[in-house]
């Protein structure tokens, strides 16, 4: 499960934190936290699942490399410019499943590396998608209002966008 890369302070995001397995993350210190990685964990369990032939065919063997692979993806499935709260979510999601395969290939991440990722998952989010998230209610006003008592439709709904953006993997390999 992807950890939240960066904490949340007054519904911004102020710095970056980690991208671990869920147990080991410590308490999720905000309600967007805790909201943020129940959603992705759900989604990445359903999804990974749904993608495993193609996630089974990639060799991710470095950060350089999911990096490389995260920003090709990322770019191209918003290059339509449109963004919605799910599509948010599949920046999450795609960055853990990118982690967990790393993990899967033999890759032990270190402290620095884990912070690598979470970086390059926060920069893209805070370079691309900022003004988005402000103008869309923030964290606290958008985010929490979408997710916070959503029902399980929603959840599918963003696993199917995180399946097309998977499916953009096929340009990279």
């Amino acid at each position: 499960m992807l950890g939240v890369p960066f904490a949340f302070k007054e519904g911004r995001a102020v710095k970056r934190e980690y991208v671990l397995q869920e147990s080991q993350l410590g308490p999720a210190q905000t309600r967007v936290a805790h909201v943020l990685r129940t959603i992705a964990s759900s989604l990445q369990d359903q999804t990974e699942e749904a993608l495993r032939p193609l996630l089974d065919r990639i060799d991710i063997t470095s950060v350089a490399v999911a990096k490389r692979i995260f920003n090709g993806v990322m770019d191209e499935k918003f290059a339509d410019g449109n963004t919605n709260w799910g599509r948010i979510m599949t920046i999450f999601t795609f960055g853990g499943l990118l982690t967990k395969k790393l993990q899967e290939h033999g890759v032990q991440l270190t402290a620095e590396e884990k912070e690598e990722i979470s970086y390059f998952i926060t920069e893209y989010i805070i370079n691309n998608k900022a003004e988005w998230i402000d103008a869309n209610g923030g964290w606290e006003n958008g985010f929490l209002t979408k997710f916070e008592r959503r029902s399980l439709l929603s959840f599918s709904k963003i696993t199917a966008l995180l399946i097309a953006v998977v499916s953009l993997f096929r340009e990279y390999y």
